[in-house]
């Protein structure tokens, strides 16, 4: 948010669940990622993503949610696994951590990644490739992220 021409943080507790209520009214909301767990892929503070509303069946394999876990934290994770209503969230740049949602306490669907201005839909063969090829890569994600960590860190230094 800018106020008077400088950005305004505010803090989740407040602004997602207004999201929420946006996304639940059917609009989208864009917002600059908070956070390494969807690392590599959405970076925090340099990349936004645009989420909307959804339907039961949107609700499937590799699909990005924000959603409350069982633990009452809002979270912005892939959907790993489904079994009817119980889901199994896992962001993309951990290794073991899953959490535990119900369709019902998911907010909104990740619609679109925004990176330099360029809009990656995820509907679009660029994401859905990458998507697919991630979780297929489980078993060596733990070096794919390393290097990946050790070379931004070198970049932003």
């Amino acid at each position: 948010m800018i106020d008077n021409g400088r950005k305004r943080i505010i803090p989740n507790e407040v602004l997602l669940p207004e999201v929420a209520r946006l996304i639940s009214e059917g609009h989208t909301v864009t917002l600059t990622v908070r956070g390494n767990s969807m690392n590599p892929f959405l970076v925090d503070r340099r990349d936004r993503i645009v989420l909307g509303p959804f339907t039961d069946n949107d609700l499937q394999l590799n699909t990005v949610v924000l959603a409350r876990d069982t633990n009452g934290r809002i979270v912005f994770h892939r959907i790993t696994r489904r079994n009817g209503k119980e889901l199994t969230l896992q962001g993309d740049g951990n290794i073991r951590i899953t959490e535990q949602t119900n369709v019902d306490d998911v907010m909104g669907i990740m619609i679109a990644a925004i990176r330099k201005e360029k809009e990656y839909p995820c509907n679009g063969r660029i994401w859905q490739r990458y998507s697919f090829w991630w979780l297929k890569l489980t078993p060596v994600r733990r070096w794919l992220l390393a290097i990946f960590r050790r070379t931004r860190r070198v970049t932003t230094q």
